[in-house]
């Protein structure tokens, strides 16, 4: 007789055990399958699924071997207690700088369980960097608040917008859109603004980064110097509404920006209405 901590320590002291039953909870697998999905031994494959057996977690069908109704549940519990505490992994370096107060979400992480973190690291700092390029160049449409707005950034939406099919509406700053129309690609930018498919609005005042993409919220955090630390993605239905709900307030709030007022001085760009 097994007790629920020999169980789960079990479990946890074996990567092979956890990979096995992952791919048993996929579909019954033969032995050979289950080497090739954990690259163990065939004697750990062995071991592995007599214990699993003596648990009464599989059942054996001829060449195959598939989860029994207790293993399944087995499989399904672990396996989410997995995927929490991966997150509470990845999320350990950027929880500091995360804000959970602005967005009310104090005490409720659970909106992250299934979240996709990109975090920044030693070996590749602009990670989350790149992750937003990806998002930019390749959504549908976008609901974005920009504290900045970098050259790469600026080629991206030109070529999702301009020279593509994106949809935008993007809040961003007085101080991003001076140092956008001193930058190089300023043209690209009156490009934007004066596209059908974005609408441009500045707010007078700090924005936190992040936004709605097709049906995905995302958050891009940022440490005390206002460096990117990490990006966060959910289809969490509650972070989806809070960063929409937070998009909401920010563009009711900001001024619209037009190409026509670009043109005749950036400086008086966001006094129209």
């Amino acid at each position: 007789m097994f007790t629920p901590l020999e169980d789960i320590r079990f479990l946890a002291d074996s990567e092979n055990r956890f990979t096995a039953l992952e791919a048993l909870a996929a579909g019954p697998r033969t032995r050979s399958e289950l080497r090739s999905a954990t690259e163990a031994s065939s004697a750990t494959i062995s071991r592995l699924l007599g214990d699993f057996e003596d648990r009464g977690w599989v059942a054996r069908d001829g060449k195959r071997y598939a989860l029994t109704p207790l293993g399944e549940y087995v499989a399904s519990e672990f396996i989410d207690l997995h995927g929490h505490m991966k997150t509470a992994s990845e999320l350990r370096e950027l929880l500091p700088w995360f804000p959970l107060e602005e967005l009310d979400l104090e005490g409720d992480l659970e909106v992250v369980t299934g979240a996709r973190i990109t975090a920044a690291t030693p070996d590749n700092p602009m990670a989350p960097v790149a992750r937003v390029l990806d998002i930019e160049r390749k959504s549908t449409r976008t609901n974005t608040l920009a504290n900045i707005f970098p050259e790469p950034c600026i080629e991206a939406r030109h070529e999702a917008i301009v020279d593509g099919t994106q949809t935008m509406e993007l809040v961003t700053t007085p101080a991003v859109v001076e140092s956008v129309m001193a930058s190089p690609c300023a043209d690209e930018f009156e490009d934007i603004v004066a596209a059908d498919r974005a609408t441009v609005y500045v707010h007078d005042g700090d924005v936190p980064p992040g936004g709605v993409y097709d049906g995905t919220a995302y958050l891009i955090v940022l440490d005390d110097q206002d460096v990117s630390v990490g990006l966060i993605e959910s289809d969490d239905s509650v972070l989806v509404d809070r960063l929409a709900e937070t998009f909401d307030e920010y563009q009711r709030a900001s001024t619209r920006l037009t190409a026509s007022a670009l043109r005749d001085g950036h400086e008086s760009a966001w006094a129209e209405t």
